[in-house]
């Protein structure tokens, strides 16, 4: 190993410097010279965040460490943010994230019908480490999440070969969405932090496009008819949403609260996959008003805490229709990063005032960041060229 070092130590260190000056291009052009700095600093924290194995048939398994909370295994709503720079780079590693998922859902292990937060404490895989206690799943969360996921892979890859090996489960977290998705119960997200949440509007927004998600995957399998069944279910939905969520100039946190907001990130794979099964008006009122609710550090999560989170913001940001809003948006989190008095690895969690560090840090899901490159490549009709580029 010492002797491919040194042997191999030119070559690598070139093929590093030929990355870094590509991605700084690439980034300085989506989104400006400071969305440059922030994916350079978020690189290969996303990746070492993660144990990259393969299983006794040699399928690729690539898990995450939940650093600095407690420690979960191929956490569910961890590989959800993500999976942007994975899906640029290589979608076989966004494959390994959802086979371990796949696997303890279709064991006898697993008692719910919806999909697993986790598969057990890092490093062991034996099981849920958030427990049993049905108040501790998120169960229109994950199964969202497993749909969107899935359907982002087959789409980068040209082929849902890999959603027809777990259709099974596929079909039944579809089915529970359509049943509980429109207006969830109270129930934790992933920002779990934030406690419980009946008639969760972004949560909603998760499940709807988690329904259109298997439509796509139904096209792609050549079942045309199951395709209109779920996407004339995700846009009946969406417009459900829409009356049920308005504020005039923005939408709500949740259903039942007036005069509240949140940050609708949730809605980025509606643009990304081409649905537009909610109204155009949607984003573009909302990004307007999470540019009015700015703070020094960046607009806040939701109207209940000054904090953020920094996948999110920049997922958001990703919303809008133009470069200056994209960079309003996010230069509150690069003079975060700048000026916090919080001098720790990279953090998604933090306050938006003081800028102080609120909880998470140096975890995986700054792979998220990536996405207004990948929505740059999408929008160029280049989702199959992404597999090509990996390879």
């Amino acid at each position: 190993m010492l002797l491919a070092t040194i042997n191999e130590y030119q070559e690598i260190v070139e093929k590093c410097k030929q990355f870094n000056v590509q991605l700084t291009v690439d980034a300085e052009r989506s989104g400006g010279d400071k969305y440059a700095d922030i994916l350079a600093l978020s690189y290969r924290q996303a990746i070492a965040a993660h144990k990259l194995v393969a299983d006794e048939n040699g399928d690729v398994l690539f898990l995450s460490k939940e650093n600095f909370s407690n420690g979960c295994l191929a956490t569910v709503d961890v590989s959800y943010p993500s999976i942007p720079l994975f899906l640029l780079k290589n979608p076989e590693l966004v494959k390994g994230m959802l086979r371990p998922i796949f696997r303890y859902a279709s064991s006898d292990e697993w008692p719910f019908d919806f999909a697993p937060h986790d598969v057990g404490r890092y490093p062991i895989a034996n099981g849920q480490a958030y427990g049993m206690a049905i108040e501790r799943q998120m169960p229109i969360e994950e199964c969202g999440n497993m749909l969107i996921m899935t359907a982002a892979v087959c789409l980068a890859e040209g082929n849902a070969d890999f959603a027809a090996e777990h259709w099974n489960s596929l079909t039944q977290w579809v089915e529970y969405l359509k049943q509980n998705g429109m207006d969830p119960g109270n129930q934790l997200c992933t920002d779990d932090f934030g406690g419980h949440l009946a008639h969760n509007a972004n949560l909603s927004i998760k499940a709807i496009i988690g329904i259109a998600s298997y439509g796509l995957l139904s096209r792609m399998l050549e079942n045309e008819e199951a395709c209109q069944e779920h996407l004339e279910t995700a846009k009946q939905m969406a417009d459900r949403w829409e009356s049920l969520a308005e504020e005039n100039d923005h939408y709500r946190l949740a259903f039942n609260q007036p005069e509240t907001w949140s940050l609708k990130y949730n809605l980025v794979w509606d643009e990304l996959f081409g649905l537009n099964i909610f109204d155009s008006q949607i984003k573009k009122k909302e990004v307007a008003y999470y540019l009015r609710k700015r703070n020094q550090y960046g607009t806040p999560l939701d109207n209940r805490k000054t904090y953020t989170k920094a996948d999110w913001l920049i997922w958001v940001a990703a919303l809008a229709d133009n470069k200056e809003d994209f960079e309003q948006m996010v230069h509150p989190l690069w003079d975060f990063l700048h000026e916090s008095s919080s001098r720790v690895p990279f953090t998604d969690w933090y306050y938006t005032i003081d800028g102080n560090v609120a909880g998470f840090r140096n975890r995986s899901v700054v792979g998220g960041l990536f996405i207004k490159l990948l929505a740059d490549r999408v929008n160029n009709g280049e989702w199959d060229a992404l597999n090509k580029d990996s390879n």
